[in-house]
């Protein structure tokens, strides 16, 4: 990749989420957006913009981080040489989905929350999966760093997204998704029909793997991201 890639990661997320998948990697032009430290959406989208720097960039979001990504890339499309969404849907979010969120914000602001509960991770991990228990491990220590405070900011952020999949469909952005094959969060079926309705998209799935795939398998991860700005057949 001659241009710089830029990452953006999930909610209550940080540089840990990637760092595994960057030690697989060799990057002349590396750059994160650190979206933890946003308050807002606004923050967010000012954040990404800090990182591109005016380049012409590779996008590489995961979860929440894609959604960012997409944003910019629609807003910006010159400045981007292609976009990478992994584990994230463009349809946005369920009406279920947005009142749980409603129901964690408001839990949040009457003060800090418990750890995440074990039926939490396992819908975030795929807990039979050969890297599980540190995927586990390290957001056990990003939510205990980042604390209940970054969480409540991102889901107050990004909760109201509404479906991008036409946006992106007409946008003649050279995009990519990348799914897991336990991904409880974005699910596969969801992931195959975002790529069937963006025509010319690629899509790569990544087995074995729960909704962390940054975590959980770094090196397939890598080489799916590779190959993808390769040209090779994937």
């Amino acid at each position: 990749m001659q241009e710089p890639v830029v990452f953006l990661p999930g909610t209550q997320c940080d540089e840990r989420l990637f760092l595994p998948l960057w030690r697989e990697m060799s990057l002349s032009d590396r750059r994160y957006v650190p979206l933890q430290w946003a308050e807002t959406l606004e923050q967010m989208d000012g954040l990404t913009d800090y990182a591109v720097a005016g380049d012409r960039v590779h996008l590489v979001g995961f979860s929440m981080g894609g959604y960012i990504a997409s944003r910019f890339a629609l807003a910006n499309p010159r400045l981007v040489a292609s976009l990478t969404l992994i584990g994230f849907c463009s349809a946005g979010l369920t009406a279920a989905e947005k009142q749980h969120r409603q129901l964690v914000i408001r839990a949040l602001e009457k003060g800090p929350l418990k750890a995440m509960p074990e039926s939490r991770l396992v819908q975030m991990v795929n807990i039979d999966g050969v890297n599980a228990q540190q995927a586990i491990q390290s957001i056990r220590e990003m939510e205990q760093d980042l604390g209940s405070s970054v969480l409540k900011y991102h889901l107050q952020s990004a909760s109201e997204r509404g479906d991008l999949t036409a946006a992106l469909a007409n946008s003649g952005l050279k995009i990519n998704l990348i799914s897991a094959e336990f991904d409880q969060v974005a699910p596969l079926q969801k992931m195959q029909q975002m790529h069937q309705q963006i025509p010319g998209s690629r899509f790569i799935l990544l087995a074995d793997s729960g909704h962390m795939a940054p975590l959980e398998s770094p090196g397939v991860l890598a080489q799916a991201l590779y190959s993808l700005h390769s040209g090779a057949n994937v």
